[in-house]
């Protein structure tokens, strides 16, 4: 995944499981997920603050939430995947950022 031109840690959740589970009972880390498809996620029961970010089917980042404590449940049409990692200060992810996943062009 490429975000504003430098490539992050990821991974791709896209069975059912995986998409349920997303940050629950996972310590800190600084790997993004994203969550495939999705376009609803909940923070009952997570013990540390998300960073989530709405995204398109083609690439453009909808609608971003920093700091979504728990027992939240964030919802948006038109969504068909959410990127979510333990909340960091800094630069992430905005309305507008476009999504690429592969290998990034020299």
């Amino acid at each position: 995944m490429s975000l504003q031109g430098k490539v992050e840690r990821f991974q791709i959740a896209s069975t059912v499981s995986e998409r349920m589970r997303g940050m629950l009972f996972r310590e800190p880390d600084d790997i993004t997920r994203l969550l495939v498809p999705c376009h609803d996620i909940h923070t009952f029961g997570m013990r540390h603050p998300l960073d989530v970010a709405f995204i398109s089917k083609e690439g453009d980042v909808l609608e971003v939430h920093r700091k979504v404590s728990a027992r939240r449940r964030i919802k948006r049409k038109g969504a068909s995947m959410v990127a979510e990692r333990f909340s960091q200060e800094g630069d992430w992810l905005k309305a507008g950022d476009r999504i690429r996943l592969g290998v990034p062009h020299e």
